[in-house]
C-alpha cells in the first residue's frame, strides 16, 4: 500500500488528538507523574507532527526562482523542530521526576482504567509508527522518521510506566519496599526523560549535518576515483564536491582533460563523468566543468593550435620543422579580408609571441597572412572558362581520374573546382601530391586562375571508357550575361 507523506502525517495529528486528551485526563484523576509526563509529551508530539505536516507540505513545493534547489530543506528544519520539542519536554519531565525523587516523592492512585489508556497509547503509537515507517521508506523524508521515532520513543516509555504502575498495584500483595513503590512512578518518568534525550541527540544531530552539508567520509573520494579512471581525465585533476538537497544528491566535479579535444569529445567526457557519478548515487544532478590542460608530452602542433584559440585567432596550414638549433613553426592566420595590414600584423605578432612563450627552447614563428571571408559570395558559373579547362585536363598523366569540371566567376576571379577519384587505399600525402601537379599545369594553362579546388573521392580505379572528364554545363541567364 502506498502512503502519502502528507497523508501520514494527517493521521498522526488526528490519532495524537485522541491519545493527548485520554492521557491527561487520567494524569488529572490519578496525580502520576509518569501519566502526567506522557500527557505532556503526547501533546508536544501534536505539535511536533504539526510541524512535520507542515515540513512535507513545502518539502514538496518545487523549485522556484528563490529556492533553485527546491524546498527539501524544510524536512530538516521539521526534524530539527521536533528536537527542541522533544528535549524541552525531557528537561521539564525530568526535573519534576527528579524533585518526587528526592524531595516529595508521591504514590499515585493507579486502577485498571490507566493500564488500559496506557495500553491503547502503546496500540495507537504502533500504527503510527508502521504507517510513518512505510511513508518514510517510499519518501526519504526526515521529518516523517524523525516522528516515527519520536513515536517509538513514546512506546518504550509507556512500557516503563506499565511497570512502574505494576509495581504500585502489586505492593498490596508483595513485599516491596515503601521507598521505591513511592518512587517507582517518578524513576518510570525520569527513564522516559533520559531515553528522549538520548534519541532526541541523535536525530538532531543527523538534520544539523543534514543542514551543513555533511556528506558521508568517503563519498567524495569513492567519486574522484571512478572520475579519475575515465580515458581522457588528467590524472590526480579532479575535485568533487557533494551535497545534498533533501535526498536529491547534487554533484560538482571540476577536471582536466589534455588541450586540444574538440567540444564533441568534452561534450561526451561531461556525459561519461555524469553516468559514473550516477552510479554511485542514482538520479545524481550532476554539474561538470573542465578544464584544458598541457600536458608534459604535448604534440608542438596541438600547442600552437590551442594557443590560436585561446586568444580568439583561427589558423590553419601549420608546418613545423626541426632544425639545428631551433624549431621552425609556419602557419597561415586567417584574418577578415577588409582588414588593414597594419591591424593584421598586430594580430600576427600576438600569435607569434604566445607560441614563443609556451615553447620551450629557440623556437621560430613565420605567420602568413590569409584574408578570410566569412559571408556568402556572389558567383555564377563560367561556362567558357569550364569547357576550356575540360579541354587541359584531357592532356594530363591523371585525367582518367578526373570527373567533374566546373568554373566560377568571382568578384576575387575565376575559381575553378574539379572531382578527381583515387583508390581509397592511397596514402594521402600520396593523393596531395597528384592534386598539386593538376593545380600546376592548370596554372601553368591559365594564368588567370585565382584558386584551383580538388575535391578528391575514394573510388576503385578503373580505367573509364572515355578519357573526357564532363564540364558542368548548367547555365542561368546571369551565366549567359557573364559569358557574352
Amino acid at each position: 500500500m502506498t502512503v502519502s507523506k502528507q497523508f501520514a502525517a494527517l493521521l498522526s495529528i488526528l490519532l495524537g488528538i485522541v491519545l493527548t486528551a485520554i492521557k491527561f485526563s487520567i494524569a488529572i484523576v490519578t496525580g502520576s507523574l509518569s501519566v502526567l509526563a506522557e500527557a505532556v509529551d503526547a501533546i508536544l508530539d501534536l505539535v511536533a507532527t504539526g510541524v512535520t505536516f507542515l515540513a512535507v507540505r513545502v518539502a514538496d513545493l518545487p523549485p522556484d526562482d528563490d529556492h533553485p534547489y527546491g524546498h527539501a530543506r524544510a524536512d530538516h528544519l521539521g526534524a530539527l523542530a521536533e528536537t527542541v520539542l522533544l528535549v524541552a519536554a525531557a528537561l521539564w519531565i525530568g526535573r519534576q521526576a527528579l524533585e518526587r525523587i528526592i524531595w516529595s516523592p508521591v504514590r499515585p492512585d493507579i486502577n485498571l482504567a490507566v493500564f488500559l489508556v496506557i495500553a491503547a497509547s502503546l496500540i495507537i503509537n504502533l500504527v503510527r509508527v508502521q504507517i510513518l515507517n512505510r511513508a518514510t521508506a517510499q519518501s526519504q523524508s526526515q521529518a516523517l522518521q524523525a516522528s516515527a521515532l519520536n513515536f517509538s520513543t513514546d512506546m518504550i516509555g509507556s512500557l516503563v510506566v506499565l511497570v512502574a504502575m505494576a509495581v504500585v498495584l502489586l505492593a498490596t500483595w508483595l513485599p516491596i519496599p515503601e521507598w521505591l513503590v513511592l518512587r517507582a512512578d517518578a524513576f518510570a518518568a525520569l527513564c522516559v526523560a533520559l531515553l528522549a534525550l538520548y534519541l532526541a541527540g541523535g536525530l538532531g544531530s543527523r538534520a544539523v549535518r543534514a543542514l551543513m552539508d555533511d556528506v558521508p567520509p568517503d563519498l567524495n573520494r569513492r567519486l574522484t576515483h571512478r572520475i579519475l579512471d575515465l580515458p581522457g581525465v588528467v590524472p590526480d585533476s579532479a575535485r568533487v564536491r557533494t551535497r545534498f538537497v533533501g535526498e536529491q544528491p547534487h554533484v560538482e566535479v571540476t577536471l582536466s582533460t589534455p588541450r586540444g579535444r574538440s567540444i564533441e569529445e568534452a561534450h561526451q567526457l561531461m556525459a561519461d563523468v555524469q553516468q559514473a557519478v550516477r552510479t554511485e548515487l542514482h538520479k545524481a544532478d550532476v554539474l561538470v566543468h573542465i578544464e584544458p590542460a598541457r600536458l608534459p608530452a604535448e604534440p608542438y602542433a596541438t600547442t600552437v593550435y590551442s594557443i590560436a584559440q585561446q586568444i580568439g585567432l583561427r589558423v590553419h596550414n601549420l608546418d613545423l620543422y626541426q632544425l639545428a638549433d631551433c624549431v621552425r613553426v609556419e602557419v597561415d592566420l586567417e584574418l577578415p579580408g577588409d582588414m588593414t595590414l597594419a591591424e593584421a600584423h598586430t594580430h600576427s605578432e600576438r600569435l607569434e609571441a604566445a607560441i614563443t612563450s609556451e615553447l620551450s627552447g629557440c623556437t621560430v614563428v613565420a605567420v602568413h597572412l590569409e584574408p578570410r571571408r566569412d559571408d556568402v559570395q556572389p558567383a555564377v558559373r563560367y561556362t567558357p572558362i569550364t569547357q576550356q579547362v575540360a579541354q587541359i585536363v584531357q592532356t594530363l598523366p591523371e585525367a582518367n581520374r578526373i570527373a567533374h569540371v566546373e568554373a566560377l566567376l568571382t568578384d576575387i576571379g575565376i575559381i575553378v573546382t574539379l572531382r578527381c577519384n583515387f583508390p581509397g587505399t592511397l596514402a594521402l600525402t600520396e593523393v596531395h601530391s597528384a592534386m598539386a601537379q593538376i593545380e600546376n599545369e592548370l596554372y601553368r594553362a591559365l594564368p588567370d586562375i585565382a584558386r584551383v579546388q580538388i575535391d578528391p573521392e575514394p573510388a576503385a580505379y578503373l580505367e573509364p571508357t572515355s578519357r573526357h572528364p564532363t564540364p558542368d554545363t548548367r547555365r542561368t541567364d546571369v551565366d549567359i550575361a557573364a559569358t557574352a
